[in-house]
């Protein structure tokens, strides 16, 4: 799997509506729900094919995601971060 960038985004997708993030989410993209955003987490199922969510933080907000997210934990968030080129926190 080749991702270019990991956008880890931390709010709710309405957070970043100014942004335009469907813009700027390339198709070999990977996002990384963290915090608050994974309450959101169905809003952004449509900006990528590659989509994570700490398992941690869904775990903390009683979140159950079936196979729309990846839950990784910790060390898979450190691999995730090094296979790809870039990351991005938002």
């Amino acid at each position: 799997m080749s991702i270019n960038t990991v956008h880890i985004l931390s709010k709710p997708l309405s957070y970043y509506n100014a942004l335009q993030l469907e813009a700027l989410i390339a198709h070999n993209d990977a996002l990384l729900l963290i915090g608050d955003a994974c309450y959101d987490y169905a809003s952004y199922t449509p900006l990528s094919d590659k989509r994570y969510m700490l398992e941690n933080c869904a775990l903390a907000r009683a979140i159950t995601v079936n196979t729309e997210f990846n839950l990784i934990n910790d060390i898979e968030w450190v691999e995730l971060i090094d296979n790809a080129k870039k990351s991005i926190t938002w």
